[in-house]
């Protein structure tokens, strides 16, 4: 097999204890790259790579139309909103090339609306075109994970495997790429998971920075980027940026012009963003999924209000206080994103974030760490716990949409469990054939857990949870566009969610038409009724709802959910049940009796 040879960074080997008293700056120049050193790199490693990256792309774009099921009404509201600025250069509500989209008052970030842009311009209006761009964000992510795990591990990176050397960064990449929390989120349109992508790239060039400082600029740029995605690397960035400063202050210092030139073009760059984000759309976004609206923590003041009044004492009124509940409230939110249950059973809906098996991985990958550099050792820890603050800070948890954030620093650990497993086995002075057996017993999880991840994502999820994704709406807009004709008035229910983002979608809408007399309760001769949590509008789940009050046309089509049909059923005949891909009369079609 020939052989390739390429010039890599010769490592200094660390010993944790003997290094205490160097200073910071030193220490970490010798760990990442201070001499120069040479390594066989084989075809063999080319293929393994190439081979885990297929992997990675088959997981993520196999069925990619069809699990799951349909469109979400998020992946349609970015997709539809990425169709108007391409077609009038406005979205939806009619303002040009916003940094805020409204959508449903929930105040969306720009970076993955403009991300769809071109996958719109080449597919139009379809599942792939919505899909297509949290697929790529997820594909390179793979890449990234491929070199942030060479940063990473420097000169621990090499396993000597007879007269070969073994590439350990492809351990976690590897993990990364076969896991279900990150697969799950690369299959639909999600803004978490272009944030991930390049919060990952920006960390990656923050570890290179430490052989050539310059590269700093370029990393400070792409985590301003992945403030343009999504809220929650904000909690997560500052934290990096703080390590940093600690452990590199006296380069810093040293290199003052770039230092002052990256926080010029970084301020320059997120100045827009930052408006926007204390602008009331802004406010308005952090207010609805603050931790403050959390119903456990509204629930847990009531109870310290009562108990403090029953007893006003100076203890129980430094014990039982707001203040008091929402620490615990954030504490508690913390530890429900962090528990097992969450991360190894129902993290992804009918699975767990992560393989069972890499719960005997991560505890094997913390022990790991401390062989690295310091700032690497730091880096991954302090990226471990602050990958969870969104989610603590929130509602509606456990959450692993909001914490994605931290499924590349789990593949990491898994990665480095199995590389300390390897070392265990190369190392004769240890117990190798314990080693072993633990190698082979994990790979036979493996091959169990696989298999049923694949299943419960690729069979299960989208059968059992089919309406929750939004199954029978393209459906429904293909049969009323279809009869739209024979009726003067259309009703369309908004039962499960508001309907007129799918009635856009998947009707094809024109965003100039839509703009110009459209809103979200009216288009032309369609009515969308109330969702459950709207206070107005018309809401078709309620028994004291007479049609015969809407109006005096009788030509009317009236389209509702199923369990408003048969609480009404007495004021409306049956026309046709609309079935989803998966989901069974999901809609009904009918008309006044």
């Amino acid at each position: 097999m020939r052989n390739f040879r390429v010039s890599l960074p010769g490592l200094q080997s660390i010993r944790a204890m003997k290094t205490v008293d160097r200073n910071t700056e030193r220490t970490s120049q010798n760990r990442t790259g201070s001499g120069a050193g040479k390594f066989q790199i084989d075809t063999g490693t080319i293929i393994i790579c190439i081979g885990i990256l297929l992997i990675g792309i088959y997981l993520r774009f196999d069925r990619l139309t069809t699990v799951p099921p349909s469109l979400s009404h998020d992946e349609t509201a970015i997709t539809y909103n990425a169709y108007s600025i391409l077609k009038t250069g406005k979205d939806e509500y009619g303002i040009r090339l916003p940094l805020l989209f409204r959508s449903f008052d929930d105040y969306k970030l720009p970076g993955m609306v403009y991300s769809t842009v071109p996958a719109v311009a080449l597919f139009g209006l379809t599942e792939l075109s919505a899909r297509l761009p949290s697929f790529i964000f997820g594909v390179f992510s793979i890449l990234v994970m491929y070199g942030l795990a060479i940063e990473l591990l420097g000169d621990k990176r090499w396993l000597a495997l007879g007269k070969r050397k073994f590439d350990s960064a492809l351990l976690p990449t590897f993990m990364f790429a076969v896991q279900p929390w990150h697969i799950n989120f690369s299959r639909q349109l999600f803004e978490s998971n272009g944030a991930v992508f390049w919060f990952m790239l920006a960390t990656y060039v923050l570890l290179r920075s430490r052989r050539n400082y310059k590269e700093i600029l370029m990393a400070g740029l792409f985590y301003v980027t992945s403030l343009y995605f999504y809220y929650s690397v904000r909690l997560v960035i500052p934290f990096i940026g703080l390590v940093y400063l600690l452990l590199f202050r006296k380069k810093i210092i040293r290199e003052w012009k770039t230092t002052v030139v990256t926080l010029a073009v970084c301020i320059i760059a997120f100045l827009p963003m930052g408006r926007e984000m204390l602008s009331p759309g802004g406010m308005e976004r952090i207010s609805i999924v603050s931790v403050v609206n959390d119903p456990n923590y509204l629930k847990l003041k009531e109870e310290y209000v009562k108990k403090f009044g029953t007893n006003p004492t100076l203890v129980n009124k430094i014990i039982y206080n707001r203040r008091v509940a929402l620490v615990r409230t954030v504490f508690d939110n913390y530890g429900k994103n962090i528990s097992p249950r969450n991360l190894f059973i129902t993290g992804t809906g009918t699975y767990g974030a992560l393989y069972p098996f890499e719960s005997i991985l991560i505890p094997l990958g913390i022990l790991s760490l401390f062989s690295l550099s310091q700032f690497s050792t730091y880096l991954i820890i302090v990226w471990a716990l602050t990958a969870f603050l969104p989610g603590a800070f929130s509602v509606n948890q456990p959450n692993t949409l909001r914490t994605l954030i931290a499924a590349p620093v789990f593949a990491i650990l898994s990665g480095l469990g199995i590389y300390r497993i390897c070392l265990f086995i190369l190392d004769k002075r240890r117990n190798q054939i314990v080693a072993f057996f633990v190698m082979v017993i994990l790979f036979s999880l493996f091959a169990e857990d696989f298999p049923r991840f694949h299943d419960a994502y690729f069979v299960d999820n989208p059968t059992k949870n089919a309406i929750a994704f939004g199954d029978g709406y393209k459906q429904m807009v293909t049969y009323v566009k279809a009869h739209e004709t024979e009726y003067d008035r259309i009703y369309i229910s908004g039962y499960y969610w508001r309907p007129y983002i799918f009635f856009l979608y998947w009707g094809n809408v024109n965003p100039t038409d839509y703009q110009r007399s459209g809103s979200r309760e009216i288009l032309g001769k369609y009515i969308f009724t109330a969702a459950s949590w709207d206070t107005n509008g018309i809401k078709l789940m309620d028994s004291s709802f007479d049609p015969n009050t809407l109006h005096d046309r009788k030509n009317t089509l009236y389209i509702l959910s199923d369990k408003e049909y048969n609480i009404q059923m007495k004021h409306f005949r049956l026309i046709e049940k609309i079935n989803g891909r998966h989901a069974e009369h999901v809609f009904i079609a009918a008309v006044q009796q």
